[in-house]
């Protein structure tokens, strides 16, 4: 929490026969981050590994038969999603593992094969003699196919069109032999019977086309009457669905056998992809493999003992630390970072990456942004009910779907901040008699909110400086401490805060103060503009006149000045955008007010308290769904 894991480089040279071993073993551990060896001076004198590329080929084709197979069987169970990568316990090779499960994958599907074939057979069946009766229930039952079909000259369709399309429909066929029949009606569509001559089909078709006809497909060898037909299939019906309900007890009964086995068969494929996939990273000097990455500094001996278990003692493994790397020190190479939160702060880190990922050294800022997330949402949407609905909806994502378990997370932690500013708000549902508030009411106190919200901006702004601070700091990047990001624009805008709040909450302000104000400012706002040079002075020791001389000095003191004015914006734009917190809230409880407004007229009128819970209800609803989203925004 505050930093990421500690990092350590290792580097491990294993023979060739023991490769696979020591992939699996890495696999295993998943917490290793490779550095591609063909990016490396290794890689570019040309030691890059070569993956097998058949062999991956023939996973990715066993992968896409154990996926069909388990669809087919419904055997995927909640929470798996296609693609979704679950390793097994044990290790796997993949040069030994594609026999095993090649040949028990072929058993399996032999077995569970022609069962589920002619369930599949049976059910597109079924829904085929379904579909049949639909369509002839729209159709006359005296009607006798047997007097239509075989017809040599005549062509004749049957389906729906608008009853209004009839004449329009009658007017383009006037030029042909032609004989429409109404047969009923369905809504506001007519059942019709069209009669024309065979070679004039294609401009009966067009006809129809064009008045929005919706044929009815009827089979080429249907006969006798449409009841008689419907009878004959419904019969069907009962016969096949029979069928299918024997078929899925006898696949419920392979699904109990071969479920687990097949599962464990896709884990298997997919830990032999990755194991072969990863190989294309690794560097290799004559027989020898080199494999190179960062790890968690907790896992190294452990790791090293399994590396050697593998490799029967014949591994080189080495450790080296970030700090000890020049590549590091000198930002040719960038440091990966592995978050480290408890288990109620880890699903903001999907959030806190949106906005960039924090480097090695520097503060990890996701606890921070969790609980200023979670303050700021709970004083914009402060309510106990809508916080419950919030904190409910997220328990049902949080068990239900485990894809997006990490959301429901962060949806039931924001409805109990949602609750407990409601408590604080004394707001129910929007109803603000059934408790009392324990601080204020938004409405009641608008000025009150406002100094409350440009507070938690100055705050929250302030924080932002320190870990700016902090960060130049660890990374010893001191020169950025004198410019407005750093510690010269800390004090310039604490000090204007200071003076600002002061007259917010007094209305008054010392003239010393203001004249202790503007002579400060105007020391630390020279300081920054001309920090760079003055850095190079102290720090490295340079000549005076030489700085002077610099080609690039006029340009380095405009790109401060247009830096200070645009840090000197931005932090008075930040503080005074956190307004948007009392305005949400405001918004808030004006929203509640329109929807107590709308249910009171409207219980008015129709003379009845159902109407008046119905809009108070549906009101609820549509707040959640709208400012919730705005205010998650």
């Amino acid at each position: 929490m505050f930093r990421s894991e500690k990092l350590v480089r290792i580097t491990a040279q294993v023979p060739e026969p023991f490769i696979s071993s020591a992939t699996a073993v890495l696999t295993q551990f998943k917490l290793l981050h490779l550095i591609r060896i063909d990016e490396t001076y290794l890689g570019h004198l040309g030691y890059a590994a070569e993956t097998d590329g058949n062999l991956l080929k023939e996973y990715e084709a066993l992968f896409g038969e154990v996926e069909g197979t388990i669809d087919t069987l419904q055997a995927r169970p909640h929470g798996i999603v296609p693609g979704q990568r679950v390793l097994p316990e044990e290790r796997v090779i993949p040069e030994k593992e594609v026999y095993k499960v090649r040949e028990r994958l072929a058993a399996i599907r032999k077995e569970v094969e022609s069962t589920l074939g002619e369930l599949g057979t049976a059910e597109e069946t079924l829904r085929e003699k379904k579909t049949l009766v639909d369509r002839f229930k729209l159709l006359p039952g005296d009607l006798d196919l047997t007097r239509l079909s075989g017809r040599t000259f005549v062509c004749w369709m049957i389906g729906l069109a608008p009853a209004q399309g009839l004449e329009p429909l009658e007017e383009s066929l006037s030029q042909v032999h032609h004989a429409i029949i109404e047969l009923g009606s369905a809504k506001e569509q007519s059942e019709i019977l069209v009669f024309g001559l065979m070679k004039d089909r294609h401009v009966l078709e067009r006809a129809l086309k064009g008045a929005l006809f919706e044929s009815i497909d009827i089979p080429p060898k249907a006969t006798g009457t449409v009841d008689a037909l419907i009878s004959d299939l419904q019969s069907a019906i009962i016969t096949l669905e029979e069928k299918v309900r024997s078929l899925s007890g006898q696949r419920e009964t392979l699904r109990q056998l071969f479920a687990q086995e097949i599962l464990t068969l896709r884990e298997k494929i997919i830990a032999a992809r990755q194991i072969l996939s990863a190989r294309r990273l690794f560097g290799k000097i004559d027989t020898s493999y080199l494999i190179s990455g960062w790890i968690p500094e907790r896992l190294f001996t452990a790791l090293g003992e399994e590396l050697a278990q593998v490799t029967e003692g014949q591994v080189i493994f080495e450790k080296v630390a970030p700090e000890d790397l020049r590549e590091v020190r000198e930002g040719i190479v960038k440091i990966p970072i592995l978050f480290n939160n408890p288990i109620l702060i880890s699903p903001f880190e999907k959030l806190t990456s949106l906005y960039g990922t924090p480097c090695y050294r520097e503060v990890e800022p996701t606890v921070l942004f969790a609980l200023s997330f979670l303050l700021l949402f709970g004083m914009m949407f402060g309510d106990v009910g809508q916080g419950g609905v919030l904190f409910a909806v997220g328990y049902i994502i949080f068990r239900r779907l485990y894809k997006y378990m990490d959301y429901g997370v962060i949806l039931m932690e924001c409805g109990l901040s949602s609750v407990l500013f409601g408590f604080l708000y004394g707001t129910v549902f929007g109803l603000e008699t059934v408790i009392p508030a324990l601080w204020f009411r938004p409405m009641d106190s608008i000025p009150y909110f406002i100094k409350v919200s440009l507070s938690l901006g100055i705050v929250l702004v302030s924080l932002g400086l320190v870990l700016n601070l902090v960060n130049a700091l660890r990374l010893k990047d001191y020169e950025n401490l004198l410019s407005a990001g750093g510690l010269a624009g800390a004090l310039l805008y604490w000090m204007s805060a200071g003076l600002a709040m002061k007259y917010f909450l007094t209305g008054q302000v010392e003239p010393t103060e203001l004249h202790l104000l503007a002579w400060t400012a105007a020391g630390l706002m020279t300081l920054i503009v001309v920090h760079r040079p003055i850095y190079r002075l102290i720090v490295r020791k340079e000549h005076p006149g030489r700085i002077l001389r610099r080609a690039g000095l006029l340009t380095e003191l405009m790109e401060s000045i247009v830096e200070l004015f645009d840090d000197l914006i931005r932090f008075t734009a930040n503080t005074v955008s956190f307004i948007r917190v009392a305005a949400f809230a405001l918004s808030h409880a004006a929203l509640f007010a329109a929807v107590f407004s709308m249910a009171d007229v409207l219980a008015h009128e129709k003379a009845g308290s159902f109407s008046y819970w119905l809009v108070v209800g549906a009101g609820n609803i549509i707040i959640i769904l709208l400012e919730g989203l705005v205010v998650s925004i």
